[in-house]
């Protein structure tokens, strides 16, 4: 990279995932020193990559694409355009294995279905028992979702296996990007669901909730390290190990790591507590979702609705409802006002400038 000067009309570009282990000789000015963060896409974002990825694709004719972008767009939160594509693909895949002539709706939602849980395995053989404990457990997460304001919505729940789970519960995150210490002790209480659930009903605990006592304890760790959101540890911020990392030395004392440790336990002791009394007062309500997953295997939110009643909380689900008061319902009409004002300039200049065979034809 050395050499080059103002004359020389050569911009070399570059991409990674971990721009914290880059050399800083890389950094410094002369060299990659103009740096651009690229994060997911939001709603907008993915309507819009989503009308990109469904060009190619041949939909069934009653269905409108811009609406099945919106539709897939809110139904995809923190996909990346990588995803996105990979949705498409699949669903593609879903409608030619069962011989049909074009994709449906119900193909686009099989296709997350596989790129969130992973590929069903029909073959997969559960004992009874086993299979009831994967039903109270994710009743259990459902329930305890339904009855927490601070939760996200439910769309579907199942007991089919995907990967290397033997059920899961498929929510809607909100476009959010800043989350209080509420909002995140019911997403732990939500998680700890599935736990406290078979505790109640069945008098033991299982391997099951492996995944989600390790995200509850990674969700702990961080508002206590890095957010602040503990009084006795105070407003001090420590960044956490990533996975493969070897810490040699903490950036605190051996006291602060045993109140960090306490605080910790504490806070997931507090939220299966709290956790524990829901599941115990809607235990009738757990009971019923189990029993309909027993012999059903799938519930979409309509089931819910039906089993439940509306939810006491209000939440959005449609693309509407989620862009509403964020200017146009589209990404790509919604420029900058200099950027429209230079537009109208070139195109008024354009039309006096060219010849009428010219402006025939591209119109």
């Amino acid at each position: 990279m050395d050499g080059f000067n103002t004359s020389t009309n050569v911009v070399v570009l570059a991409g990674t995932n971990r721009p914290d282990i880059l050399d800083p000789a890389l950094m410094r000015p002369g060299r990659f020193d103009r740096q651009i963060y690229i994060g997911p896409p939001d709603i907008k974002g993915r309507a819009s990559i989503f009308k990109v990825h469904l060009r190619p694709i041949k939909t069934d004719p009653t269905m409108d694409k811009d609406n099945l972008a919106r539709k897939m767009a809110a139904a995809t939160p923190g996909f990346t355009g990588a995803d996105i594509a990979n949705v498409c693909n699949e669903a593609a895949l879903i409608a030619a294995r069962h011989l049909n002539k074009s994709v449906s709706g119900k193909h686009f939602e099989q296709a997350i279905d596989r790129v969130i849980g992973g590929l069903e395995k029909k073959t997969q053989v559960l004992q009874p028992t086993e299979k009831k404990t994967v039903a109270f457990h994710e009743a259990g997460h459902a329930i305890v979702g339904w009855f927490l304001e601070h939760a996200d919505p439910l769309l579907k729940v199942s007991i089919i296996p995907r990967g290397k789970g033997l059920g899961y519960a498929q929510y809607l995150p909100r476009e959010q990007y800043l989350y209080s210490k509420e909002q995140l002790f019911d997403r732990m209480c939500m998680m700890l669901g599935g736990r406290v659930a078979e505790h109640v009903f069945f008098g033991r605990i299982t391997t099951g909730a492996q995944d989600d006592l390790k995200k509850v304890t990674q969700s702990a760790y961080a508002q206590v390290v890095q957010f602040g959101m503990s009084e006795r540890v105070g407003q001090v911020s420590f960044d956490l190990p990533r996975q493969g990392e070897m810490v040699l030395e903490k950036p605190y004392s051996e006291a602060t790591a045993e109140l960090i440790d306490s605080e910790v336990r504490e806070l997931i002791e507090r939220a299966y507590q709290r956790t524990l009394e829901l599941v115990t007062e809607k235990r009738e309500l757990v009971e019923l979702v189990g029993q309909r997953l027993l012999q059903r295997e799938i519930l979409d939110k309509a089931d819910m609705l039906e089993l439940l009643g509306p939810r006491p909380f209000e939440e959005k689900c449609t693309y509407e409802e989620f862009v509403e008061g964020t200017g146009s319902f589209e990404e790509d009409t919604s420029l900058p006002e200099g950027l429209k004002d230079w537009n109208q300039e070139r195109g008024a200049e354009e039309e006096t400038t060219s010849p009428p065979q010219a402006k025939q034809q591209a119109v």
